[in-house]
C-alpha cells in the first residue's frame, strides 16, 4: 500500500510550537538588544549597520523556519526552539560585550554566527531522511582525520592562553569532537556484540576488536596532551565511556572508564605543570589572587555583584572579566542578568539536552543512535565544564559555552552539531528491500 504524502498544512500545524517559541524568543532578544543599545552612552540615534546581528538572527529564524515546513520537515521542534534561543541569547550577550561592533565588522569571527546558522540549515538538507548513515562506513578515515589535524595544529600552532593556536590565532581542533563521536558511533555499532562480551564481571572483548579501538583512540588523545588541551581530554573520554555504556548496556565499562580516568588523571598532575596549576587553583584561588588565580576570581567577583536580578544589562563591567567574549562568557550573564538570567539560559540547556536524549532514544539503528548519544553528550558535557570553571563548581578547562561564547571554528562546530541532531530526529523512512514480519 503506497505511503500518503504529508501535506504542508499538516507539517505547518506540527511546527507551531517551534514558530510560537521562535516568536517569544525574539521578543525577548529583541528587547535586550534594544536596552543594550539604550545603555550605549553618547550614542542618541545608533548606527544601523548595528541591527544587523538582530536582522540577521530574524532572517535566519524566519528562513529556516519556512524552509522546514516546504520541505516537510518532521524533525523535532523544540530541538531546534531552544537552539535559537540559545544562539539568539549568545548573539545578545556578544553584541553587548563589542563583539558584533561596527569597527569589527570586517573580521572573520564576526561571520562565525551567520555562517554556523546557515551551515545548521545545509547539514539538515543533507543528511535527512536516513542519509546520515553515509558516515557509519567513514568511521577509521574520520578517527585518522582526526589525528592527523591535530598533527596538523602541533606542528604548524603556537601557544596563546594555554592552548596551541595556527596563524591568525584559528583552532580548529574543535572539529574532532565530531570527527571521533562519528568514529565511535561507527566503530561500537559495528563491534557491540563482541564488546558485551564479559569474563568474571568485567569487560573482556576479544584482542581483534579492543587493539584496533585502543590504538586509533590513543593517537588523538596523545596528540590532545601535547597541545596540553585538557578540557577536550576530559570531554572526549567521558564521551568514550558514555558512548561503550550506550552501547553495550555494561555497567561495567563506567566502572572501569571511571578508574583509568582517575589513574590518567593522577599521572597528568603528577608529571604536568600546566595540569597542576589548574588544580591548585580550583583548591584555592586565594594563593595567587592576582596571578594564575585572577581569571577565576574576576568571574566569581561578577558573579557575586549579580546577585539574584543583575546590575542590568549594559550596567556591568565586562572589560574587567578575562576572556569575556569566550571562556568567562557565563560571569557577564551572571553580573548583568543576575542568577535570574543565568537560570533562564540552563532552563535551555536541559530542554535541549532533553530532547536530544529523546531523539537519541526513538532512533532504530545502532549507529544513529550512539551518533545521537554522543552528539548530546557532548554538548552537555561542554555546557558542564564551562559553567563548573566559570563558578569554580569544576577547575578551569578553557572550554567554551555552546552556541554563547564566541569563538569561530567552536561556534560554527556547536551550529554543525545542532544541524546533525536535528537530522537525526526525523524519522525514518523504512529500509529500501527490507522484507515485512508476516501477520499472525
Amino acid at each position: 500500500m503506497a505511503q500518503t504524502k504529508i501535506k504542508i498544512r499538516d507539517i505547518w500545524s506540527f511546527r507551531r510550537p517551534e514558530r510560537v517559541l521562535f516568536a517569544w524568543s525574539f521578543l525577548a532578544i529583541t528587547a535586550g538588544y534594544l536596552m543594550a543599545l539604550m545603555a550605549k552612552a553618547g550614542r542618541p540615534s545608533p548606527d544601523w549597520r548595528e541591527l544587523m546581528p538582530l536582522a540577521v538572527y530574524l532572517a535566519a529564524m524566519a528562513g529556516m523556519h519556512v524552509v522546514l515546513v516546504l520541505i516537510r520537515f518532521r524533525g523535532d521542534p523544540l530541538l531546534l526552539a531552544a537552539v535559537f534561543f540559545l544562539a539568539g541569547f549568545g548573539m545578545l550577550a556578544q553584541f553587548r560585550i563589542g563583539s558584533f561592533a561596527v569597527s569589527t565588522a570586517e573580521k572573520l569571527s564576526s561571520f562565525a554566527f551567520p555562517a554556523g546558522m546557515a551551515l545548521m540549515l545545509i547539514v539538515v538538507l543533507l543528511f535527512r531522511n536516513g542519509r546520515y548513515r553515509i558516515f557509519r562506513p567513514l568511521a577509521i578515515p574520520c578517527a585518522l582525520a582526526s589525528a592527523a589535524l591535530l598533527a596538523a595544529i602541533l606542528v604548524w600552532g603556537r601557544y596563546y592562553r594555554g592552548a596551541v593556536f595556527l596563524p591568525g590565532n584559528y583552532n580548529p581542533s574543535d572539529l574532532i569532537k565530531i570527527l571521533l563521536i562519528i568514529f565511535l558511533s561507527g566503530f561500537l555499532a559495528r563491534r557491540r556484540r563482541d564488546l558485551e562480551q564479559t569474563a568474571g564481571g568485567l569487560p573482556a572483548p576479544p584482542a581483534h576488536v579492543l587493539i584496533p579501538l585502543f590504538i586509533l583512540w590513543c593517537i588523538p588523545m596523545g596528540l590532545l596532551v601535547l597541545q596540553r588541551d585538557l578540557g577536550m581530554l576530559v570531554l572526549m573520554n567521558v564521551v568514550l565511556i558514555i558512548l561503550l555504556f550506550a552501547a553495550t548496556g555494561r555497567v561495567s565499562y563506567v566502572v572501569l572508564g571511571v578508574l583509568c580516568a582517575g589513574a590518567l588523571l593522577a599521572v597528568m598532575f603528577t608529571f604536568s605543570l600546566h595540569s597542576q596549576a589548574r588544580f591548585l587553583v580550583w583548591l584555592d584561588p586565594f594563593q595567587d589572587p592576582t596571578g594564575k588565580s585572577w581569571q577565576v576570581l574576576q568571574s566569581l567577583s561578577a558573579l557575586y555583584s549579580g546577585g539574584l536580578w543583575g546590575v542590568g544589562l549594559g550596567e556591568g563591567s565586562p572589560q574587567c572579566i578575562p576572556i569575556a567574549s569566550s571562556d568567562f562568557i557565563y560571569a557577564v550573564i551572571g553580573e548583568e542578568l543576575g542568577f535570574a538570567g543565568c537560570g533562564i539560559v540552563l532552563v535551555f540547556y536541559l530542554v535541549l539536552f532533553y530532547r536530544g536524549y529523546h531523539v537519541a532514544a526513538g532512533i532504530r539503528t545502532p549507529f544513529g543512535r550512539l551518533l545521537a548519544t554522543g552528539i548530546v553528550t557532548a554538548l552537555a558535557l561542554q555546557t558542564l565544564l564551562n559553567i563548573g570553571g566559570v563558578t569554580k563548581a569544576l577547575p578551569l578547562t578553557g572550554i567554551t559555552l555552546p552556541f554563547i561564547s564566541h569563538g569561530g571554528s567552536s561556534l560554527v562546530t556547536t551550529f554543525l552539531s545542532a544541524g546533525l541532531l536535528l537530522a537525526l530526529s526525523e524519522k525514518e523512512p523504512p529500509v529500501r528491500g527490507a522484507k515485512k514480519k508476516p501477520q499472525k
